[in-house]
């Protein structure tokens, strides 16, 4: 028997791994993670910093804020936080946002090369590698002892860049 001659399409690389992870199951977590990718988008930088979404199950959105204060403003936006994401995501995948605490805030990446030279620059002094020594050399577990021994170094070595900063200005 002859083969019919059909018309290939190409396709993209991500349909192919879409496929694959469909037949494995995995295609919902997925769509979960671009759901949750949406957040920053629907309420804003300024909620975006201050919250961000857990897990999606089901069609209920967890939501981790830095305090009850958020947990509760955040309560008040529901109904539009829901609204904007369901659009941004073009369909109606989340049906209820759930809040809670325990989000932590994250520093704000270094601005500029000038400012991230001080973080590779030690400004340490040979009486703080001392005390530093002195610390840390009467704990008798060596790993949490050089934990403790670079928590020192990095802080005093802030504090110590901080201060050269504030005489030049």
């Amino acid at each position: 028997m002859r083969k019919k001659n059909t018309l290939l399409r190409i396709q993209s690389i991500g349909e192919i791994l879409f496929k694959a992870l469909k037949r494995r199951g995995l295609a919902v977590k997925l769509e979960d993670n671009a759901i949750l990718k949406l957040w920053p988008k629907a309420v804003g930088s300024q909620i975006a910093e201050q919250s961000q979404p857990d897990c999606l199950r089901g069609n209920t959105l967890f939501v981790k804020t830095v305090s009850s204060i958020w947990v509760q403003q955040l309560h008040f936006m529901k109904e539009d936080i829901r609204r904007k994401l369901n659009e941004l995501a073009g369909k109606e995948v989340i049906k209820e946002i759930r809040f809670t605490v325990g989000h932590e805030l994250v520093r704000k990446r270094v601005k500029s090369d000038a400012d991230a030279a001080h973080l590779k620059k030690s400004f340490l002094e040979e009486r703080d590698k001392k005390m530093i020594a002195d610390c840390t050399d009467s704990l008798a577990d060596r790993e949490l002892a050089a934990i403790f021994k670079r928590v020192m170094q990095v802080e005093i070595n802030r504090r110590r860049w901080f201060q050269k900063e504030r005489a030049r200005s």
